[in-house]
């Protein structure tokens, strides 16, 4: 393979031969040329100022007229030759006259008689030589008697051509010399640049950011050199920078206590973190395998396929008596997943635990409270006055205790992790109506209107009817209770594949900053008013986990001084995978 300085320098090389081989040629053709053309200007100027000396000549002795020509032609330095009207040699500078032809046949003779001049160049057979010859008629009044020819020796002319042709050898020689030198010093400057240009990226390739090019005298290759050191110093800029970064990246992925892992869409494990290893969940192979192989536990192995697989992104892994929250999310335009897993096993525990105690407790306390009522109202029969009043009290708080213990073990029930929906098909305009029974008797003491609105074709849903009654029971109930004036409405609707309830009353309202807690257990907005109409803080609480055990979905919406209102979504189709 070529490098650039040879290709460069043989480029170079044929350009300069070409020129000193074709401009020799071209320089000596045109000076032959000039030099011909002056040369027969010459002779025809010399011929023509003969022609008027030798015509006066004509006359006179023939060996005199040719004594004349050889003085002219020995000073002039050039043959003179004067030729008569029938071709016979008059006189000759070079030959006596009775020796030579008849030169009647010459071509520049007979274009001199015909009254112009006439040029030759041919092999003279007199004197054997090659000869330049120009010829000019002698004119006396209309004739032309003779005809004056001056002639050069081809042999001179070549003289003078050959020595111009060796300065010109010697011209081209230097040219070429000099030629070839800057030749090979600007192709040498262009390889050193581009091979330093090579190197340059072959070393930041190689992770080398100190390399820097050298200026070079080329215009076009400096600046691209410049840019090129500019883009190297940027790399580094931008290497430090994402090597920080990754620094960061590691300390962070360190740091967590959660197990990570990235995998590709194709399932090949990109990294993991020191976490997820210490877990004991990654095998024996490195980064970049499939995670079938990387992963060593079965459970995580799977969730991690139904990530991929399925989209599932998150769920709990029972592995070894362990708990694990797993939660997967894609990242961004690089078609890879990051998985994370957490031990929960000590929160699940104890909620656990929570949900046995809070169960147990209930189930303990219903009975004696259920005797301290009984009691109670025994009491109260006998008595009167102050001792009627405190006695209520005790009623009173007694029956709030014994919804607590209720509410408590509802909830119990509903976080429990065996808990099923008994589900079968469910009109809910039959179960509001059946529910809002058991409220207008209190509504009415209170002066409120109870009013039901249901739209047409109302789908009937697969639904927990006792558990829908109980939403219905805890919505209502608290609309009535916190409504003193005005109405409680029930609107029963259908949006896209939801089956709408919507609870609104003309109550007191909520503050906003109240709503995003109020589904919380025990969340309660003014205890001491809560406390005064029965509240236990666990209602809404209720509603949300037998809402959320339907697949459905619960919102509020209020307005202080202008009432609430809460609104139900429940699927339309089977919540039965949701149930279980």
């Amino acid at each position: 393979m070529k490098t650039i300085f040879r290709k460069s320098f043989s480029g170079y090389l044929i350009v300069i031969l070409i020129l000193v081989v074709l401009a020799p040629v071209l320089v000596f053709n045109t000076i032959k040329s000039k030099f011909n053309s002056t040369a027969v200007s010459n002779l025809t100027r010399t011929a023509e100022s003969l022609e008027f000396i030798l015509a006066a000549e004509l006359e006179d002795d023939p060996a005199e007229l040719d004594s004349i020509v050889d003085e002219l032609g020995r000073r002039l330095n050039l043959r003179i030759t004067l030729i008569a009207r029938n071709g016979t040699v008059l006189a000759d500078s070079e030959q006596q006259p009775d020796s030579m032809e008849n030169h009647r046949t010459r071509p520049e003779v007979i274009c001199a008689f015909n009254g112009t001049v006439g040029t030759s160049s041919r092999h003279s057979v007199t004197l054997d030589r090659d000869m330049l010859y120009v010829a000019v008629p002698v004119e006396i009044g209309d004739s032309i008697p003779a005809v004056v020819r001056t002639s050069l020796f081809g042999s001179d002319l070549k003289s003078i051509l050959q020595r111009i042709i060796a300065d010109i050898a010697i011209v081209m020689l230097v040219v070429l010399i000099a030629g070839l030198v800057i030749a090979w010093f600007f192709s040498r400057s262009i390889s050193d640049t581009i091979r330093n240009i090579a190197d340059a990226s072959r070393r930041v390739g190689e992770g080398d950011y100190s390399i820097r090019i050298a200026p070079c005298s080329i215009t076009e290759l400096n600046r691209l050199s410049s840019d090129i050191n500019g883009m190297i110093s940027r790399t580094d800029e931008l290497v430090e920078e994402l090597s920080g970064k990754n620094a960061s990246l590691d300390a962070i992925l360190g740091s967590i206590v959660e197990g990570m892992l990235v995998v590709s869409s194709a399932g090949t494990v990109v990294t993991a973190n020191m976490s997820f290893r210490r877990m004991g969940l990654a095998g024996e192979h490195e980064e970049g395998c499939g995670y079938l192989d990387f992963i060593s536990n079965n459970e995580f192995r799977d969730f991690a396929g139904n990530v991929l697989n399925d989209g599932i992104l998150s769920g709990e892994i029972h592995s070894d008596g362990s708990v694990f929250s797993a939660r997967a999310a894609e990242i961004p335009q690089t078609d890879q997943f990051v998985i994370t897993f957490r031990d929960i096993t000590e929160i699940a525990t104890t909620a656990r635990i929570k949900r046995e105690f809070a169960a147990n407790a209930s189930h303990e306390l219903r009975t004696p409270l259920t005797s301290i009522k009984g009691y109670a109202e025994t009491i109260l029969e006998n008595l009167s006055g102050e001792d009627r009043k405190y006695m209520r009290t005790i009623l009173r708080n007694t029956d709030r205790l014994i919804r607590i213990v209720d509410d408590i073990r509802i909830l119990s029930e509903l976080e429990h992790p065996a808990t099923s929906l008994d589900l079968s098909d469910v009109n809910l305009a039959d179960a509001v109506n059946d529910t809002i029974e058991f409220f207008s008797g209190k509504a009415f003491d209170k002066g409120l209107e109870l009013i039901i609105e249901t739209e047409t074709n109302i789908p009937i849903i697969q639904a927990d009817r006792f558990r829908i009654e109980q939403v219905l029971t805890n919505l209502i109930d608290n609309a009535v209770r916190y409504t003193s004036t005005g109405s409680v409405t029930v609107r029963i609707g259908a949006r896209r594949n939801f089956v709408t309830i919507v609870v609104s009353d003309t109550g007191i309202g909520i503050e906003e900053e109240h709503l995003p807690r109020l589904f919380e257990r025990f969340y309660v907005i003014d205890k001491a008013r809560s406390r005064s109409r029965g509240g236990t803080g666990l209602g809404l609480a209720i509603v949300k986990h037998i809402v959320t055990l339907h697949g459905g979905w619960v919102r509020v919406s209020s307005t202080p001084g202008s009432g609430s209102m809460f609104t139900v979504g429940l699927p339309v189709e089977s919540t039965e995978d949701t149930a279980s």
